[in-house]
């Protein structure tokens, strides 16, 4: 139920400056920054301050700022209030220098701040009075009302309740000076003084005070509800719950504690300790009612855990321990009632010892002040030292500059020179490239002349033959027709004569379509090197199986050749590519394998080994045959290239395959000798292939 002198906040009018010299704007900016930071707006801080620091200020506006970075939320750097305390005291007698009483205000006020953050309550009581004074001769009422609640706030801990609801009642017989925030400070300030002194008194005098604690609290809240103050709405929620929890009224404690249920995400932010009191208001609405053995058990157990903690929740620690003391003394539990109050005084000793360790640590920096002067004295001295061996070093320092300059004049001149030959090498090499371009354009067109050459010169000897075939079957056929024309005008034709003329001719006729089916199947397969002919969808597959049906089908053809196919696989490897290209490609490697690679004189064998890599897959083809000659490899993939060139074979068959493996198929291909003769033809095929571009 204790107040915190922080949550105050005041909202002031523009600020008026004191005297001429500084400029309205950058006053009304220092006084923005103050009520950021006494209004808790700390993330807006940062940016504000460093945008006064960017102007030119006179010297009370910059004394002003000095004071404005040490209050809470604009100081970044991590320094303890009591040197903070210190500082602002040496500030405040520069202001009485420059004679600014608004600039005093202002450090007076920070100063109670400050000490209010270090327990040193009775100081800061002192520090409102100074700053009060001090903001009604610059007339500022606003302020100094806000001073004043603030000062309110700062007697609850010292225990002053009877002087809080005195100050608290004059305040609100002038409630045209204050804001909502301040109103609500006043009420709920007023209403923990009344609360206190109500747990403090025996049960027969308690009653008042709580009764117009609750009331004070309901003003509160209905301030707070009306101007959207939600803080200050929790926290008057809780505490209406708790004092309606000691007056045994269960219907409005659980109607507030729903409402406290309802802002839980609020709840943390405005205080710690607000789950507590919400048991505490539990456990008292239990003991007043007929399970107060249950209520009387939980304020025991919320004692032992409150125990377990810091001073954050010693006022609520404080409440459980004065009800247990005094439902020990009504309910004749004088043992527990004892222990209540051994821990209650307990817990005031730690309350004394925290103020006297703040205490001591404060009286112990301003010992080590006196100190801390002398060593700035020694650092000055050090520093006069330190500029008489800087200038000598400047000094020295020039002379080398100096020098380098000179050195730098020499080196310029001669990057310059190097520059022109760099740019002279650099003509030169682009005219030695464009003649390289224009020899290699060159060489292109002789490559792509000679490989068109290979090509016409490989079309017109397979098309030779069955094109001659043609024309002698279409010149015999037209002798006989010819010849059958003369028998037809003729006084007599034989039957024997006209059957030899039509079987010359069906002969002639089955001669030009073996000619010509000849000719389709080798343009069909002229055709099958331009990959933009092949029309097969990519598809899923998996790899074993088709191996298994291409091994299947070429079986009986080896076994005519007295030899053996076999397939080292043992596992399903699903990839993704055109399985009809590949199957076609097996198919090409195994012809040749059995009429090129496979010796007569002993049993042929051949291996289909298939094995995954990452995201590869290998087929190696591998016989024992007869090898290829070495100076043949690196022309197999060649068109119309062929040992056996008029003798069946076309030099097409590898040409096609490594076509549809590298350009189709995305994959790679290579056929080399084995060291234990025979060969080994190796296919990579990725798992996953993607369609080839087509422009």
């Amino acid at each position: 139920m204790a107040s915190n002198p922080s949550e105050s906040s005041s909202a002031s009018p523009p600020f008026h400056s004191e005297t001429a010299n500084p400029s309205d704007d950058v006053l009304a900016l220092l006084e923005k920054g103050r009520l950021l930071c006494i209004s808790g707006q700390f993330e807006e801080i940062p940016q504000h301050l460093a945008y006064i620091k960017c102007l030119e200020l006179a010297p009370i506006p910059a004394l002003m700022l000095e004071i404005l970075q040490l209050y809470p939320g604009a100081d970044s750097e991590a320094v303890h209030d009591s040197q903070r305390l210190q500082r602002v005291n040496d500030l405040l007698e520069l202001a009485k220098v420059f004679d600014s009483k608004l600039a005093q205000a202002w450090a007076w006020e920070l100063m109670q701040l400050l000490q209010n953050n270090l327990l040193l309550h009775h100081a800061a009581l002192h520090s409102t009075a100074m700053a009060v004074d001090l903001f009604e001769q610059c007339d500022r009422q606003r302020e100094a009302f806000a001073i004043k609640v603030s000062r309110c706030l700062i007697m609850i801990p010292c225990e002053m309740y009877r002087e809080v609801i005195e100050m608290g009642e004059q305040l609100l017989r002038e409630r045209e000076h204050l804001d909502p925030v301040d109103l609500c400070n006043i009420l709920r300030s007023s209403a923990s003084a009344n609360y206190f002194l109500g747990i403090e008194a025996d049960d027969q005098h308690s009653v008042p005070y709580l009764q117009t604690a609750l009331e004070l609290h309901d003003q509160c809240l209905r301030t707070a509800t009306d101007y959207q103050i939600h803080k200050f709405e929790l926290i008057s929620h809780t505490n209406i719950a708790n004092i309606n929890a000691c007056l045994g009224r269960r219907e409005p404690t659980a109607y507030h504690l729903l409402k406290i249920e309802g802002m839980q995400a609020q709840a943390n932010k405005v205080n710690t300790s607000w789950a507590y009191w919400l048991r505490f208001c539990d456990a008292l609405l239990l003991c007043e009612s007929r399970e107060f053995e249950q209520g009387w058990q939980a304020l025991i157990q919320l004692s032992k855990e409150l125990n377990e903690l810091d001073l954050s929740t010693a006022a609520v620690y404080d409440s459980v321990l004065r009800k247990l003391i005094s439902y020990g003394k009504r309910w004749n539990r004088l043992e527990m009632a004892l222990e209540a109050s051994v821990a209650l005084a307990e817990l005031n000793s730690k309350r004394r010892r925290l103020l006297s360790r703040t205490l001591s640590a404060t009286v112990e920096d301003i010992m080590t002040l006196p100190r801390l002067v002398h060593r700035n004295q020694e650092l000055s001295q050090q520093g006069h030292q330190l500029e008489t061996s800087l200038a000598r070093q400047n000094a020295e320092l020039n002379a080398t500059l100096d020098q380098l300059n000179s050195e730098a004049a020499i080196r310029k001149k001669a990057e310059y020179a190097l520059y022109q030959a760099h740019a002279k090498l650099e003509q030169q090499i682009q005219a030695r490239t464009q003649e390289l371009e224009a020899a290699m354009d060159v060489v292109m067109r002789q490559e792509k002349q000679l490989a068109l050459g290979r090509l016409v010169v490989g079309i017109a000897h397979e098309m030779n033959t069955p094109l001659g075939n043609v024309l002698m079957a279409a010149s015999t056929m037209d002798d006989y027709c010819q010849q059958l024309s003369a028998d037809l005008n003729g006084t007599s034709l034989k039957r024997s004569q006209l059957q030899s003329s039509l079987h010359a001719l069906n002969e002639g006729n089955r001669l030009l379509r073996r000619a010509l089916d000849v000719a389709s199947n080798l343009v069909q397969r002229f055709r099958a090197l331009a990959i933009e002919q092949h029309n097969e969808a990519i598809q899923n597959f998996e790899l074993h199986q088709l191996c298994t049906r291409v091994v299947a089908d070429w079986q009986k053809r080896f076994q005519e050749h007295s030899a053996t196919l076999t397939l080292r696989s043992n596992r399903d490897i699903p990839i993704r590519g055109y399985p009809n290209a590949l199957a076609q490609v097996l198919e090409q490697l195994l012809e040749n394998s059995l009429l090129h690679g496979i010796k007569s004189d002993r049993a042929g064998i051949v291996e289909l080994h298939l094995q995954s890599q990452g995201m590869e897959v290998e087929l190696r083809l591998q016989d024992n045959g007869t090898g290829i000659e070495e100076q043949h490899l690196s022309r197999l993939f060649e068109p119309f290239f062929s040992r056996q060139l008029g003798q069946g074979g076309i030099g097409l068959g590898l040409s096609i395959a490594h076509s549809l493996i590298t350009d189709l198929m995305r994959g790679q291909i290579s056929i080399s000798n084995c060291a234990q003769g025979g060969t080994c033809v190796s296919i990579r095929l990725p798992i996953n292939s993607e369609p080839p571009f087509k422009a």
